[in-house]
């Protein structure tokens, strides 16, 4: 689909329609995803319920998250809303949604209404527990802990003996939004051949266990269940997080045939010995070796800083990295020397956000941000009208709520 006339092309996905619809990190993440790397991205917000990230620890997440997109803030179910939406649908490229398995067919717009009036839409429908399967499973509510409670995975995070403790930040949602991304520009290649769309059901717990290695197949081929770690694996020695003399913390992992000589001779200790055979690859944890060179280790991690620590390791090809907070990538060398922390004007014309740059890099033709998250329905107007929606239309819209518009940079302070 065209760009419109509002927005400049660059990337490698310019000329794209994206529709997003969907509150939290998912769905909006996927369309960040377009958004940064040049589709023309429209968030359809609900008129009379303010998206939760727009007020949420400060509005953090709308502003990095929602940056490059165009709100219509618009009732998409009743009425003349309906038939605005469907005639938006025709010259979309992608739709991605995010809600409850089911609720869009529900809605009367299942996958084949959709298809009547563009068969070649691509449809995202990311939810907890998918479109199909047991009912009582396809309509639960689920954020991202749930996710990751249901798939087996937060039972592998925290401290031995302890609760366990979801991850952050919001792995089952930033990995649906990938599987979202990818597979929606799969399916975009695939129409190039068969002129149609498709439909791709993302169910997050799914995604999780996905995510899992090889745990879930040496349970069910082996019976080796997960035995959880906490800030130590039990792969093998000097392989967690350790701290320094000055209570820096410093992750180490010494795994590989070319790491094990390295931190060896490091901490003088014999490789080649009895202990440290020729050839290995790692330290088994709970033996006798294990002992020895962690004992080795604690003793050099009191003699040193963490910046020392990681200094000397990194420089002996030792993998490491101090635990780096936000302050601390403000002005670390490689942060700055790649642009990491950038900022962008927001919406208002005044306000500078700080956040985080586009990635991936991409050489011939990179993404950028051209504009700050919108306010409510702010591209109401302009949406109407390249669509060809009367004025009339929309004015009775907006006299019955089913259109919004509202500058929340002067409501809020955000």
């Amino acid at each position: 689909m065209s760009t419109p006339a509002t927005q400049p092309e660059f990337g490698l996905l310019s000329g794209l329609r994206v529709v997003m619809i969907g509150l939290s990190v998912a769905a909006p993440f996927a369309g960040s995803l377009y958004a940064d790397h040049g589709a023309e991205v429209i968030w359809i917000e609900n008129p009379s319920a303010i998206d939760p990230s727009r007020v949420a620890r400060r509005s953090g997440a709308w502003q990095q998250d929602r940056r490059n997109f165009r709100s219509l803030s618009m009732d998409y179910v009743h009425d003349d809303g309906r038939e605005v939406f469907l005639s938006l649908l025709e010259t979309t490229d992608v739709l991605v949604e995010a809600s409850v398995g089911g609720r869009f067919a529900r809605l009367g717009y299942a996958d084949d209404v959709l298809w009547e009036r563009n068969p070649g839409l691509v449809i995202v429908h990311i939810s907890g527990f998918g479109q199909t399967g047991d009912p009582s499973y396809v309509s639960r509510a689920s954020y991202d802990p749930i996710a990751q409670a249901f798939s087996c995975a937060m039972r592998m995070n925290g401290l031995p003996g302890q609760p366990s403790a979801p991850a952050m930040p919001f792995p089952a949602d930033y990995a649906a939004a990938f599987m979202a991304f990818g597979m929606a520009n799969a399916a975009l290649l695939k129409r190039h051949e068969t002129g149609r769309g498709e439909s791709i059901d993302v169910a997050q717990f799914e995604v999780m266990m996905r995510l899992q290695a090889n745990y879930p197949t040496d349970y069910y081929r082996y019976g080796l269940d997960y035995i959880k770690e906490g800030n130590h694996s039990l792969i093998c020695a000097m392989y967690g997080t350790y701290v320094a003399s000055d209570g820096v913390e410093v992750y180490v992992l010494v795994l590989g045939a070319g790491v094990v000589p390295k931190v060896l001779a490091l901490l003088g200790l014999e490789y080649g010995s009895e202990l440290f055979p020729q050839g290995s690859t790692l330290v088994p944890v709970d033996t006798p070796a294990a002992e020895v060179l962690e004992a080795a280790f604690a003793t050099f991690l009191a003699e040193h800083t963490g910046a020392e620590v990681e200094e000397i390791l990194a420089g002996n090809g030792i993998p490491c990295s101090r635990l780096m907070d936000y302050e601390s990538a403000r002005t670390h060398p490689q942060y700055v020397a790649r642009g990491v922390i950038t900022e962008w004007p927001a919406t208002d014309g005044t306000t500078l956000i700080p956040g985080v740059k586009v990635v991936p890099e991409v050489a011939g033709h990179p993404g950028r941000v051209w504009r700050g998250a919108p306010t409510v329905g702010m591209d109401n107007d302009a949406i109407f009208a390249e669509l060809g929606i009367s004025e009339g239309i929309r004015d009775a819209m907006y006299a019955h709520d089913q259109l919004s518009c509202r500058d929340y940079f002067e409501t809020t302070g955000a």
